[in-house]
């Protein structure tokens, strides 16, 4: 992992690589600050000149590059044609290596749906197919998976369509904890876990880790517009059913945010989180990607970037300003102080710096919220472990690090500054819990709480860039044992409708097979 690799260049204005958003050919494009914002701008020879806003907020963008880090590469040893060389991607005709391992894989179960949603990513019941791998063929996928090198994926999130439909959900959630998935995620609507107690059941049994909840308000006149029906009840009843269980699955709420119908929700949404945080872990905010055709018009009215995101938290919930944000790398230089320490390479996130953003919110006995970082410097946490990482290279005795890491890490926590009734001694007593996974009875003593609220920005042909494709961290694993960038198999080149179209069924057939109803 590297810094000084980075990228093409740094700071603005700078070159990267996009594509046309009519064409999909392979442009040169730049990035550059306008009244405060950064523009990508490029030329299509054939289609014209075309200008979208990369992220609303300069200073952001700056500020979030000081963690840029180029991981370790990914190897795809089932596909012999390139066991020596890093896994790449063709955007328009020419191949890009992946530079960061996979730190979640997604495997589509299925592209069928119970429901419609004009919004999906999947564009489910709509493709004339059916998209479903029976279990040996995703067994394959997840077998590839934990091959990988350098790294061995350690997550994975079924998803879809709606994952929970698949008929061998929970032998698959079974599988995957046998072959050694550290995480289980299923992404779902919630219908047939709020309506299906003994489904919820048997996959928090088969080892479901988390459930990444569709969440985009709290009031049904978002669902109705966003999902085209009423949907709070039934996010209410999954929650319930959770609290039924000994020891439920997490939660993530994942809102997609779509400016003008639940953009001014952000604050309820987070409160409803805080609301219900012995079940709820994180929300993890997904602002709407624009997979047709758009106009200029239609383009800057819609695009709500990440920096939107934490200026509208700050103004519902007054909880934080944007120094309270940081970018997804900025835990890169842990993981990799962990792998020189353990002797074993770690997933490490060194996802490009504005593909996602982060904060943790802290709730002290008193009900009160307080950002982490407001008592821990995580700009300095960060940059202390890459220093000591550096160190460990060349260390004959790593162990003798532990003590200098001990006190680096609590140099970067100010107890002055901590909520009240708060000391180092039970906060890291808390955390030991935290990241122990601890049942929730254990942690029953404590009346604090914490929450992750983040954001994903996933890109579209309008703001593509290159670079963010090349250090994507969200892959897709293919029935073909491919690996794939999440902003490339669902838009750019779009290698979904290949795929789904490569090892599906006719619509026609399916229904012959298996009726009407279940489709």
């Amino acid at each position: 992992m590297t810094a000084k690799d980075y990228g093409v260049q740094k700071g603005l204005p700078k070159q990267t690589m996009s594509i046309c958003p009519e064409c999909k050919k392979l442009l040169t494009a730049t990035l550059s600050e306008k009244d405060g914002k950064v523009c990508i701008e490029k030329v299509c020879p054939e289609h014209g000149s075309f200008s979208d806003i990369y992220w609303s907020d300069a200073e952001l963008f700056l500020k979030a590059e000081r963690f840029a880090y180029d991981g370790i590469g990914l190897k795809n040893p089932t596909d012999k044609s390139i066991s020596s060389k890093n896994v790449s991607v063709n955007i328009g005709g020419k191949e890009f290596d992946l530079l960061t391992c996979t730190a979640l894989a997604n495997i589509d179960l299925t592209n069928r749906c119970n429901m419609n949603c004009p919004i999906c990513f999947a564009n489910a019941n709509q493709a004339g197919y059916v998209y479903e791998p029976d279990y040996d063929t995703i067994v394959e996928m997840l077998k590839m998976l934990r091959s990988e090198r350098p790294i061995k994926c350690t997550a994975v999130q079924f998803s879809g369509g709606e994952p929970t439909i698949h008929p061998r959900f929970t032998d698959l959630i079974k599988k995957a904890k046998e072959l050694g998935f550290a995480q289980v995620q299923a992404a779902t609507n919630g219908i047939k876990f709020a309506k299906d107690f003994e489904l919820l059941k048997a996959s928090q049994e088969a080892g479901l880790n988390t459930i990444y909840l569709s969440f985009d308000g709290v009031s049904d006149e978002i669902y109705i517009q966003a999902r085209d029906r009423k949907m709070l009840d039934i996010k209410l009843k999954v929650l319930e059913n959770l609290r039924k269980l000994e020891k439920p699955p997490s939660v993530v709420l994942v809102p997609t945010i779509v400016r003008g119908v639940n953009d001014k929700q952000i604050g309820d949404i987070i409160n409803f989180a805080l609301e219900n945080s012995d079940i709820i872990r994180a929300v993890n905010f997904q602002p709407v990607a624009f997979t047709g055709r758009i106009t200029k018009e239609e383009l800057s009215k819609g695009r709500f970037t990440l920096p939107d995101l934490i200026y509208e938290e700050g103004k519902q919930t007054g909880y934080t300003t944007k120094d309270d944000w940081f970018p997804v790398p900025v835990v890169a230089p842990i993981s990799k102080l962990a792998s020189l320490m353990l002797g074993v390479n770690k997933v490490t996130f060194t996802t490009h710096p504005h593909c996602g953003i982060a904060t943790y919110l802290f709730r002290d006995d008193k009900g009160n919220i307080t950002p982490m970082t407001r008592f821990i410097d995580a700009e300095k946490l960060s940059k202390g472990f890459y220093a000591v990482a550096e160190v460990a290279e060349r260390a004959k005795f790593k162990k003798l690090l532990v003590y200098r890491i001990l006190k680096m890490v609590r140099g970067c926590i100010h107890e002055d500054k901590m909520p009240e009734g708060m000391t180092m001694k039970k906060f890291m007593k808390f955390m030991r819990l935290i990241v122990s996974d601890k049942s929730k009875e254990t942690l029953a003593e404590f009346s604090w709480g914490m929450i992750m609220i983040g954001g994903m920005h996933f890109q579209d042909s309008y703001n593509y860039d290159v670079e963010r494709v090349r250090r994507c961290g969200v892959h897709y694993a293919t029935p073909d044992l491919r690996v794939i960038p999440f902003c490339a198999y669902n838009g750019g080149p779009e290698y979904r409708a290949e795929i789904e179209s490569k090892f599906s069924v006719p619509l026609d057939e399916w229904k012959a097979r298996h009726g009407d109803e279940n489709c």
